[in-house]
């Protein structure tokens, strides 16, 4: 008996853990409820930046901006522990706020009843493709900030002076960024799912409990990860440019003038 009730719960697990397409099946151009939870999203958090700018400029004060000034302060000053002060933390924000906020409405979106099953909105971080999108951005922005700081010529230097494990490691970061976001956000719909189908009434309110937690958790990994990524480069270009400082003043340069 408990065997089937397990089998019945994995099937129906594999069930709504599939995506469903909603506009132009098999062809590069599909809309799916993952694509559409996306919009969704991204829309919801420019309208809710767009209230809270006008607070902002009308210098009214609102539960909500009370709420998200505090949020950001202790975000600022997190990451400013991994990136070099709260200076640099500052700089890189836009970045990091809006992968957490991504990330976090990502996961809270999975926990509303009706998500992942057939034909309704699915939670973005529990797919692959969304947290290797991610991962990109995050390499990428890495990389620019690289040649930020270093000079074209001085980020090409910075790969040619890595070892053949280390300039993986380049690539490799990003990579294990969205494959660590997904398994934990895929494991938990899994383990919400099961539970959901055997004691439907009870045991998924301590369950959803934790998710909040869980969710904000990861949104935070993810993004002190990108700042420690961001600050590993900052620390190097400082270092390069202490470097060549040091040069400068040496006795031979001071002979050369």
């Amino acid at each position: 008996m408990t065997d089937s009730l397990f089998g019945l719960a994995a099937g129906k697990e594999f069930e709504i853990h599939m995506p469903h397409v909603y506009f132009l099946p098999d062809t590069p151009f599909e809309i799916s409820n993952v694509i559409f939870a996306e919009w969704v999203i991204v829309a919801g958090l420019i309208v809710m930046a767009i209230i809270i700018n006008r607070a902002v400029i009308n210098g009214r004060f609102t539960k909500l901006r009370g709420t998200l000034e505090l949020l950001l302060d202790f975000l600022e000053g997190w990451y400013g522990s991994f990136i070099g002060g709260r200076k640099n933390a500052r700089r890189f924000m836009p970045l990091l706020c809006t992968l957490f906020l991504f990330i976090l409405a990502s996961n809270y979106l999975g926990m509303l009843p009706t998500i992942g099953y057939p034909g309704s909105l699915f939670a973005p971080t529990g797919r692959w493709g969304t947290t290797l999108g991610l991962g990109i951005v995050v390499m990428f922005a890495v990389q620019y900030v690289s040649v930020a700081e270093l000079g074209l010529w001085g980020w090409i230097k910075h790969l040619f002076h890595l070892g053949p494990l280390s300039l993986l490691e380049e690539f490799v970061h990003p990579f294990s960024l969205s494959l660590r976001l997904f398994g934990n956000i895929f494991g938990e719909e899994t383990l919400l799912a099961v539970i959901v189908f055997l004691l439907p009434l009870v045991a998924p309110i301590p369950i959803m409990g934790l998710s909040l937690l869980f969710g904000a958790i990861q949104a935070i990994v993810f993004t002190t990860l990108t700042a420690i990524y961001i600050g590993s480069v900052l620390e190097h270009a400082a270092h390069a440019h202490g470097h060549h400082g040091h040069e400068e003043h040496s006795p031979k340069a001071a002979h050369a003038h």
